[in-house]
């Protein structure tokens, strides 16, 4: 799609902004989903490759976007800057009225106040997380947001409470494709040499597989992948046939991770060691546990069935600002989900800050692999999770009732 001048732009047109790409995925689906009611609808996004194949024009690139923690976000004004201008440029050039802000709350909640100001009409799907921190946003997003369409019943609940009109549409986890082999088959697919599962007395198969999850930003992915390589490396002493497996999101370049994995031989061994870009599902199911970075791949990872440790490392003077704002009693969204347990205990557990050394998740996950009856609790909260994440569907219902507001109908369709 070009980006030229169009001053008889359609009244379908949309503006879509993300900044990570799990929003990516999602904004992709949702846009799909209301072209299914609108075949004409014109979009522009800041968004990634799947918003580029769903059909909308690229203003802004995530890859451009990515950052964590306060003191990053600070350092990349200049360029947040850049993107809010040319998006606000874009608005006015194809005369966009209705905008879809999806999470990544630092950038929008901001964008949302000049947008409002030139008369465009905000949607937004995947909520901040208002309820986990600074809940007097609240009362902003009640001034900006037209409508807010979430992903957890009880997101619902807090925003009808706060009078936002909202609407409860699912996760749109649920919608995306799972792969259909059974954990036994992935591993093969990824160690052809790997000797067969040998269980006996209904006992778990001894561990074979490990998961290195850290994220999709770069800055993610240097606070926390050389803490979990060598963790794997003291994983490796006791567990001498283990072998690890990282999916890689496609937008992050080999350059990236090559150098954190070059001081380890068995970085160089593919019957111990793989790297894979772009196959995140498969990747995870194969996995008999996972090291995750803290965030959306905490789900994704629960709707798999792998029992999972949970860590996160950010700048230390954005942690202790953090700290101080977070009000909810965990971090990973997948135990925010499930619920505390009777003692007070998260249902996977979370190493954060300091807590996320090396040898902190080595002696965690040993804990894990010595103890099946943890796995089998871990397992049993991950079904609950997935229990509590609504029905499939979610950019459908999203999509269907954007269009009930804005009065679109297939009958109106431009020619």
């Amino acid at each position: 799609m070009t980006l030229s001048s169009n001053s008889s732009a359609s009244p379908r047109s949309l503006l879509i902004v993300t900044g990570e790409p799990s929003g990516d995925q999602h904004g992709a689906r949702l846009l799909l989903a209301l072209k299914e009611i609108e075949p004409n609808v014109q979009a522009f996004a800041v968004g990634g490759e799947n918003l580029r194949k769903a059909g909308a024009g690229i203003l802004v690139d995530i890859a451009e976007l990515s950052v964590m923690g306060l003191v990053e976000v600070a350092q990349k004004i200049p360029v947040l800057l850049r993107a809010k201008n040319r998006i606000l440029e874009a608005v006015r050039l194809h005369h966009i009225k209705t905008a879809v802000l999806i999470d990544f709350s630092g950038f929008n909640l901001r964008l949302a106040k000049s947008l409002k100001a030139m008369g465009v009409r905000i949607f937004y799907y995947v909520s901040p997380q208002v309820w986990a921190s600074r809940k007097g946003r609240v009362k902003k997003i009640r001034e900006l947001v037209d409508h807010m369409f979430v992903i957890f019943p009880f997101e619902r609940d807090f925003y009808e409470a706060e009078g936002v009109p909202v609407t409860f549409v699912g996760h749109p986890l649920l919608d995306e494709a799972r792969p259909q082999e059974d954990p036994e088959t992935l591993k093969r697919r990824f160690f052809p040499g790997i000797a067969p599962s040998i269980t006996k007395d209904g006992d778990l198969p001894f561990p074979r597989v490990i998961g290195l999850l850290p994220g999709s930003r770069a800055s993610e992915i240097r606070y926390l992948y050389p803490r979990m390589l060598a963790a794997f490396d003291l994983l490796r002493t006791k567990y001498p046939g283990l072998r690890a497996v990282v999916p890689q999101t496609p937008h992050l370049n080999d350059s990236l991770f090559s150098p954190m994995e070059s001081i380890y031989p068995w970085a160089l061994d593919p019957d111990v060691f793989r790297r894979v870009p772009g196959r995140f599902r498969e990747v995870t199911k194969a996995c008999d546990l996972a090291i995750v970075t803290s965030g959306t791949a905490t789900l994704e990872t629960a709707l798999l069935d792998v029992p999972m440790v949970v860590v996160y490392v950010m700048n230390a003077f954005s942690y202790q600002i953090a700290r101080r704002l977070v009000t909810v009693p965990a971090i990973g969204m997948v135990n925010l989900v499930a619920g505390l347990s009777s003692d007070g205990r998260t249902a996977m557990p979370e190493l954060i800050q300091e807590k996320a050394s090396p040898e902190r998740i080595f002696s965690e996950v040993c804990q894990i692999f010595s103890d099946p009856g943890r796995i089998k609790r871990m397992k049993e909260s991950l079904a609950r999770v997935q229990g509590s994440l609504g029905e499939p569907g979610a950019s459908g219902k999203a999509a269907a009732e954007m269009a009930r507001l804005l009065g679109w109908k297939k009958e109106d369709s431009l020619s």
